[in-house]
């Protein structure tokens, strides 16, 4: 088998199994179906949400546009401070000392227990939930992208002011591409919490729109098909976008570079 087919199916066959036997096991009442409903089922009540007011609209492919749009600018808006504020931290001892007591009371607040005061503050709704989504992928990048510029071998550092090169440029052009190895696994990182805290926010801070507005709304329902299936869908999307689009950054640029192995 290739290569790269192996590295796709071999993963799918636990998974596989495992729905065969969760399939089994609810078609047989070795477990609850009303709790644990066969992945048949869940696979119908996703659809059924699909095509529920189609061709009008769907219902599904509204709350997965509402929470990718939530969650890219929220992320968006976290990297691009959080690389900024990285690479501030890393270069200059004051700006860190500045900074880091504030990091670090900060960041272990979970987002979730930010949402009241955020509602508080500005309603229910977008500007709550990319806020606070924003705050949980800032964290991550800015340690990661200050963990990389301080990793730099100062050698590098003299040899680019040595031939001429200004503050700014020392930034761009030495700083910045060191550090590209620890920034994308920061990304990452910084992706990963930004998805589940926006999910997590919906839960309690959107007004219609949204797979953590799903998710709750069909609990309060006790459709648990509706609740698997928005489960599975996050875990999808997620992949999707890790390996569409981080995943294919890292290839071009640190792998292709040596930085780091396949």
């Amino acid at each position: 088998m290739p290569r790269n087919l192996r590295r796709i199916v071999l993963p799918l066959i636990p998974i596989g199994l495992g729905l065969a036997a969760w399939e089994v096991a609810a078609r047989l009442g070795t477990v609850n179906g009303a709790l644990f409903p066969p992945p048949s089922t869940i696979l119908r009540e996703v659809i059924g949400l699909h095509t529920r007011q189609w061709p009008e609209r769907s219902l599904l492919l509204a709350h997965v546009a509402a929470s990718l749009r939530r969650a890219a600018i929220a992320c968006l808006i976290g990297a691009g401070a959080g690389i900024v504020c990285g690479l501030l931290i890393g270069v200059s001892r004051w700006v860190r000392r500045l900074l880091d007591p504030l990091i670090t009371v900060l960041m272990p607040i979970p987002g979730i227990a930010l949402a009241p005061l955020f509602i508080v503050w500005m309603g229910f709704g977008d500007p709550t939930i990319i806020t606070i989504g924003a705050m949980a992928s800032f964290f991550p990048i800015t340690l990661g992208t200050a963990t990389g510029v301080r990793s730099i071998d100062p050698q590098l550092v003299r040899a680019a002011q040595t031939m001429g090169a200004r503050p700014l440029g020392t930034l761009i052009t030495v700083y910045l591409p060191w550090s590209a190895g620890h920034l994308l696994a920061a990304l990452k990182l910084g992706w990963a919490r930004c998805w589940r805290t926006v999910i997590a926010v919906e839960f309690v801070a959107a007004a219609s729109w949204g797979l953590g507005y799903m998710i709750w709304d069909a609990s309060e329902y006790i459709r648990t098909g509706v609740v698997y299936g928005g489960l599975a869908l996050l875990m999808l999307l997620y992949l999707l976008v890790e390996r569409g689009v981080f995943e294919s950054v890292e290839r071009l640029t640190v792998r292709r570079w040596g930085m780091i192995r396949s």
